[in-house]
């Protein structure tokens, strides 16, 4: 079976080619300052094959901004301004490679992924999401990805704010180490909520490979549509700390598998390059 290839990691990627990236902004602050980094990231992805790829819009959002210094009026025209530059760079590369790609439009926790004790709640939470999304659902987007949730609540919150808008939604989750959303709450009582709201395809994101096997294999007994999956590829057992990166070969011995359960987009999250991208495709023509 042929999977739709995803994209490969955007902050991490601009790490390598020199960049400083720090909270809360992260690789939101290369928008302007390297704008030709982020169009080579999606152009080396596409050109590896690519299918899908993600707009640099995962810390684009009001709130980040504001937690930068910028007042709530100043946070959202920043913001929108930010995250319409992120989708024209996304835009502009496709249409320069002349690909059938289509884009999806990230979106993250509205926190740090990995403190998810910091979600302020969905009725503080909505009028900062609800601003993004209504950014992130231009006319050049494709998808709308709601993208390493850290929580059931948020990710219901803000997957009935993303079903408003006449655009397929993606929901991936990080997860613990257990097998469960990193907050600890039950992915598969969740993912089965989330299908019957309408969402067109559920996965995880930015975990072990041995941990999203599992995951993906509860997933696929229990929900009929589509999976997603793209693992962080340089974990340790600390989510804070790096280990060395696993080899290609082990990341294709892990596509492999999960091909063979059937889940339908594949791709590659922090630490991650092109190289991942490359193999995917050689997986999907051999």
């Amino acid at each position: 079976m042929n999977t739709i290839i995803l994209d490969s990691a955007m902050g991490s990627r601009l790490e390598e080619m020199g960049h400083k990236l720090t909270s809360p902004l992260w690789s939101a602050t290369v928008l302007q300052s390297n704008p030709e980094d982020i169009v080579q990231i999606h152009r080396e992805n596409i050109e590896a094959g690519a299918q899908v790829i993600t707009t640099n819009t995962f810390r684009t959002t009001p709130y980040a901004l504001h937690q930068a210094g910028l007042s709530g009026v100043d946070a959202h025209t920043r913001a929108r301004a930010l995250t319409l530059l992120a989708i024209r760079l996304a835009w502009k590369t496709v249409k320069e490679i002349g690909k059938d790609v289509k884009i999806a439009a990230a979106i993250a926790p509205l926190a740090d992924c990995w403190q998810p004790q910091d979600f302020p709640g969905n009725i503080i939470s909505r009028p900062w999401h609800d601003a993004q999304l209504d950014n992130l659902a231009h006319s050049s987007t494709d998808i709308l990805l709601l993208e390493t949730m850290n929580s059931a609540r948020e990710a219901k919150g803000l997957t009935d704010l993303a079903l408003r808008y006449d655009k397929p939604v993606w929901v991936s989750f990080a997860l613990n180490g257990e097998g469960k959303i990193f907050n600890g709450d039950d992915l598969i009582t969740t993912a089965k909520y989330l299908e019957k709201k309408g969402v067109s395809a559920i996965g995880v994101n930015c975990s072990q490979l041995e941990e999203s096997i599992t995951a993906l294999k509860s997933l696929r007994e229990v929900v009929s549509i589509p999976l997603i999956a793209y693992p962080n590829v340089e974990l340790g057992g600390d989510k804070k700390k790096k280990a060395n990166k696993i080899s290609i070969e082990e990341f294709t011995n892990w596509a492999k598998e999960i091909k063979e359960m059937g889940v339908e987009f594949i791709g590659a999250c922090c630490g991650s390059d092109h190289n991942h991208i490359k193999a995917l495709a050689e997986l999907n023509n051999s």
